[in-house]
């Protein structure tokens, strides 16, 4: 879409370049600095939106219109001037619409969009046919859940999801104040917001949700999953419903904050929902030689790295919870039944089959195994084990975690941060810190070793919360970057 702006100083014409050009893709812009620019620009150009400001052309107006209308170029007046003669002179040579300053920046873009969306229907209009049967009628919810009705109009069904519930209504105000192109309908229903659209071109349907998204990460701190089903004209609506259910699950994988689409049907991995007896057997000896490195690995290499086609997250979950039966079995066994660890025990269940988010729960599963096996029981008497020995277990239980530090380690212990610190560097030779990292990055280094993971993710995997710190700390102890690390191997 090609845009020709004539503003009414350089300043504006940069805010108006700048916000039209990080909302919308697919628009070239072209400012001119005066209207005698403009008058020889447009001879040479046709564009097909130009935006303009009226108070610069008082003398000119009657030329310039003839030239507008001439032309037949849809056009957008500016003006500072909120007064009869400004609405007259729009109206005589048909303006889309005129702003007056100050102006909404999303007023524009909701213009631009909806001139955008006009356009290309007038290029690619439906039939007659389809505009006057399915097209034009209202989607209501029984076409969701009841009818075997059929829209025969393009269109798309999008899911709005977060995982705090009073927060739908806020998406829902936000979806009926966005200025999304075309016809569309929202149903607010229990755990998410769905949205109805008929759309013509697919690259406008994603960019108004990537806009969407990155406006709401703007405003708030919640998480928000996009996710988005093409329908196929030959399903009923109800049909598409059931399948965008089916690819809400992905978010248990993917997470929040992201847009998620699909086109295909979807199919799900096989998947044992229980442990097998070897298993079973591993587990045991994993949790009786308190080996937490060993029980951290077993669960990262089994439920976070997971491709498509995914398992079904209901099969996971079952199987999750094979896996805490036998730490329950090991509590038994070991006569642990204080009312805070039973507390534990049932919260880590509750977020085993309630948590949308897979990451989230291998990590409360992880942090409650390694405070068990860490606690000392023994018949509340102390394990004969020296303080440099339990610093360092815990250190290997924990690197992964980036807010995990030498107070929380300090705490686990019951000691001071200072003694710690300094006994540790006393006995160790290297300080708590360091010893951190060094163990951070030996495990960066066997996954980049033996993965293919992106930076970005062995830094996240390893306690970094940010991968330039990583490289940084990387290069540091090894003398060489992560990538070339890699590269070298």
């Amino acid at each position: 879409m090609e845009i020709h702006l004539i503003a009414k100083n350089e300043l504006e014409a940069q805010g108006i370049q700048w916000m039209v050009t990080s909302h919308l893709t697919g628009v070239h812009l072209i400012p001119w600095n005066s209207m005698e620019e403009f008058q020889f620009g447009v001879t040479k150009h046709l564009p097909d939106l130009i935006i303009l400001d009226m108070d610069g052309w008082k003398d000119e107006s009657q030329k310039i219109g003839e030239i507008l209308q001439k032309k037949n170029i849809h056009w957008l007046g500016l003006s500072s001037e909120r007064i009869f003669q400004t609405v007259y002179q729009a109206l005589r040579f048909r303006a889309e619409d005129v702003l007056f300053r100050p102006f909404s920046p999303m007023d524009l873009i909701k213009r631009i969009q909806q001139l955008r969306y006009q356009l290309r229907n007038e290029k690619q209009s439906l039939p007659k046919q389809t505009l006057e049967t399915d097209g034009a009628l209202a989607i209501e919810y029984t076409d969701l859940f009841v009818s075997g009705r059929k829209y025969h109009a393009p269109y798309m069904m999008t899911a709005f999801l977060t995982p705090k519930a009073d927060v739908l209504p806020v998406i829902l105000n936000e979806l009926e104040q966005y200025p999304f192109t075309g016809r569309y309908w929202t149903f607010p229903l229990s755990d998410f917001i769905l949205c109805v659209r008929e759309t013509l071109e697919h690259d406008v349907f994603q960019e108004e949700h990537h806009a969407f998204l990155a406006r709401w990460k703007e405003m708030m701190d919640e998480p928000l999953a996009i996710v988005i089903k093409k329908a196929s004209q030959e399903d009923s609506l109800k049909h598409t419903y059931q399948q965008i259910r089916q690819l809400i699950r992905r978010v248990f994988f993917e997470g929040y904050d992201i847009i998620l689409t699909e086109e295909e049907q979807i199919t799900y991995q096989e998947m044992d929902p229980f442990l097998t007896p070897l298993e079973q057997r591993e587990w045991i000896e994993m949790l009786e030689r308190r080996n937490i490195k060993a029980i951290r690995d077993w669960m990262e290499s089994e439920f976070l790295t997971f491709h498509e086609p995914y398992p079904d997250p209901e099969v996971v979950r079952v199987r999750l919870t094979s896996v805490l039966a036998q730490i329950r079995r090991y509590m038994k066994s070991h006569d642990i039944k204080t009312p805070p660890w039973e507390s534990v025990y049932h919260h880590v269940f509750l977020q085993i089959v309630q948590n949308p988010v897979i990451y989230d729960i291998i990590q409360e599963l992880i942090k409650f195994t390694t405070g068990l096996l860490t606690e000392n029981w023994d018949n509340g008497q102390e394990r004969k084990q020296e303080l440099i020995e339990k610093a360092r277990e815990l250190i290997e239980s924990n690197y992964w975690d980036a807010q995990w530090n030498l107070a929380k380690c300090a705490d686990t212990l019951r000691i001071n941060k200072s003694t710690l610190s300094r006994r540790f560097a006393s006995e160790a030779k290297h300080s708590f810190q360091n010893t951190l990292h060094r163990v951070r990055i030996r495990e960066a280094k066997r996954l980049l070793v033996e993965t293919d993971l992106s930076m970005e993710e062995i830094a996240r995997l390893c306690g970094y919360s940010h991968q330039t710190y990583f490289s940084a700390k990387f290069k540091q102890l090894e003398g060489c970057s992560p990538s070339a690390y890699r590269s070298g191997l």
